[in-house]
């Protein structure tokens, strides 16, 4: 709270003040009285308040000695003077007035015009002066003194006669009005200071605000304790932390950051400038612990896990008999403890992202993030933008404070890049550097990202053509692809149909609350007559609507007719011409699209025959499609 002390040096003036101050609401302010005049050190030395209303020498002697106090003068008002030299004068026709003031009067001989008799003025800054003034005045031949309270206690004294100048009401209204916008401009600043001191104290860094010269204006208890001085406000920074890059920074007024070895441990220092109305006045220093830094970036990629970057399956949830399978797993646990890059390739739906998954879950970052983007959903310039990142104002629509890329996520995790061979040529260049560099620049930026991430993609079997016809670089191809498996469609493991499917039954059924039919022999034989161009993903389709469906305990023949997979896949024995069509290598994108055209089959069932996702079957027929 703001403390205003008014010094009231007589009785008469207590009404006119207490008057004033009852017409403000003053909340967060105090105001008190007392009675004094003079300037007497030991009487003034006991004043306590933020801000003190004086007059006269009283009001220059607070001043001067609290330094650190606000002090708001009592003016003597023209009319307050004017109305105590009438008053001299009365009865007196040949008076010889002395005034004796404080304040600045114009010259003698203006006011002896006014007044009509002689005037002397003697101004005074103390009570010792006031003296002086009184025997000076009287030996100029002065008959009547006029001045404050000080004066008229000597000329009492002294028998001599006087006049007191009696402060007006309207002095005292303005006096009130600058003390009151006084106290409420210092409660701000006193708000803002403690805030900026709470924030200082609170941070979890050492700061410290250096000025032009090289002088510590401000510090934070962080600085005290790494630096072990106290007070830091007045010391030469040189005396605290010498650094070889300060005149660089004095020279050149740009940030800039350096890591740097104090009491045995490591420490980012960020030298930044201090700018008022662009001109730079100081510094501001500070100091990061680099294993802090480490651990809160940490902290908050475990935060990101926990937001979905996470892989959810592992080598346990691939189910599988098939002796070829079962050897790819092996192969995939091995893959998982080197760092390498591992290409998976297969058909759409043959368990590619369960293999990357299974992979990072196996491995020495399986508690870092996984990150999967499929790069055949985006265009172009999106992909660009969620891949590495960009800044704010880099481009239109950019969001303010820019935004994190993929890569820069998937920190010390793995990034899973599906349908890679879909990428756009353009940002296969950039990838390149960025699994070469390890390190990412965001768009619009003029600085890089170290990044250690370990990456996964997956494609189609068609990823080789696409080299050959010079649409995925050769570089890239080789970089992406330093360990490889090629993942078995669910055709060339039939016995694995049967139990794949009851696990899934058996899956969903729990999840949704449903009795677990028993499944028949006959029935997944039924199932095996498919041949499953969607792979484990149509299977697993297959597998929901019957655990949703189902109205009996048992699962023969007729429930598998009845979830009319038909419709949907074909059989292996309804004879070539309806066999999954096979795309030869000589195949052109539009040679395929007339296929389409001619097959009278949908998108998605076409897609399915032909052994490519959606996505990628219409980005070849867009050429085509106007």
């Amino acid at each position: 709270m703001i403390k205003i002390l008014i010094v009231i040096p007589y009785h008469e003036l207590q009404q006119a003040f207490e008057q004033v101050v009852q017409s403000y609401e003053l909340e967060d302010i105090s105001v008190s009285t007392t009675h004094i005049y003079g300037s007497d050190p030991q009487v003034i030395e006991p004043l306590q308040a933020d801000i003190i209303i004086a007059r006269g020498i009283t009001a220059h002697a607070i001043a001067e000695q609290k330094k650190t106090v606000h002090v708001v003068p009592i003016a003597m008002s023209s009319a307050d003077l004017l109305d105590a030299l009438a008053l001299a004068k009365e009865g007196e026709s040949s008076a010889h007035i002395g005034i004796i003031t404080h304040e600045h009067l114009c010259d003698e001989q203006t006011i002896a015009t006014l007044v009509g008799c002689p005037v002397s003025v003697f101004q005074v800054t103390d009570q010792n002066d006031v003296r002086a003034g009184v025997d000076q005045l009287t030996r100029a031949g002065c008959s009547v003194l006029v001045g404050g309270l000080t004066m008229c206690r000597l000329c009492e004294e002294r028998g001599l006669k006087f006049v007191h100048i009696k402060t007006g009401y309207q002095a005292v209204v303005h006096a009130v009005a600058e003390a009151v916008a006084a106290a409420r401009s210092l409660d701000r600043a006193q708000t803002r200071g403690n805030l900026l001191l709470t924030l200082l104290n609170n941070a979890t860094y050492a700061l410290l605000a250096i000025d032009s010269n090289g002088k510590i204006i401000a510090g934070n208890r962080q600085a005290e304790n790494l630096f072990g001085k106290s007070p830091l406000e007045g010391l030469p920074m040189e005396q605290v932390y010498f650094s070889s890059r300060w005149a660089e920074v004095m020279r050149e007024g740009k940030q800039k950051d350096e890591l740097v070895g104090i009491n045995g441990q490591q420490f980012l220092v960020t030298h930044q400038p201090i700018r008022v109305d662009e001109e730079t006045f100081g510094f501001l220093y500070t100091f990061q612990n680099a294993e802090a830094i480490r651990q809160t970036e940490h902290k908050i990629r475990t935060e990101l896990n926990r937001k979905g970057l996470v892989a959810r399956y592992s080598f346990s949830d691939i189910v599988t008999q098939n002796a070829h399978m079962v050897s790819l797993v092996e192969k995939a646990k091995r893959f998982s403890q080197v760092p390498g890059a591992v290409l998976l390739l297969g058909e759409t739906g043959t368990g590619k992202e369960l293999f990357a998954q299974s992979i990072h879950n196996a491995s020495s970052r399986a508690k870092e993030p996984f990150v999967a983007v499929n790069c055949a959903a985006l265009p172009e310039q999106l992909l660009e933008s969620e891949l590495f990142g960009y800044t704010e104002g880099a481009f239109t629509g950019a969001s303010k404070g820019g935004k994190s890329g993929l890569f820069e996520l998937a920190h010390k995790g793995t990034i899973f890049l599906d349908e890679i061979a879909e990428m756009p040529i353009v940002v296969q260049a950039k990838l390149l550097r960025v699994l070469q560099e390890r390190e990412v620049r965001k768009i619009g930026a003029d600085m890089v990202v170290p990044v250690d991430v370990r990456v996964i993609s997956a494609a189609n079997n068609n990823i080789l053509e696409k080299v050959k016809e010079g649409k995925f670089r050769l570089d890239l191809f080789y970089r992406i692809s330093l360990l490889s498996l090629l993942l078995v469609p669910l055709r060339e493991r039939v016995e694995d149909i049967g139990i794949i499917f009851k696990h899934f039954v058996q899956q969903y059924c729990n999840r949704h609350g449903l009795s677990e039919p028993y499944i028949t022999d006959e029935a997944v034989a039924e199932l095996t007559r498919f041949s499953w161009p969607g792979n484990i993903r149509e299977l697993r389709n297959a597998a929901e609507r019957l655990a949703i469906l189902h109205t009996s305990d048992v699962v023969t023949v007729k429930e598998i007719e009845l979830l009319d997979i038909g419709s949907t896949s074909l059989r292996l024995d309804e004879g070539p011409s309806v066999k999954p069509m096979k795309i030869r290598n000589s195949y052109s994108d539009e040679e395929l699209y007339q296929q389409y055209l001619h097959s009278g089959l949908s998108r998605e069932v076409f897609a399915r025959q032909v052994g490519l996702s959606r996505t990628t079957l219409w980005r070849k027929f867009a050429q085509f499609m106007h």
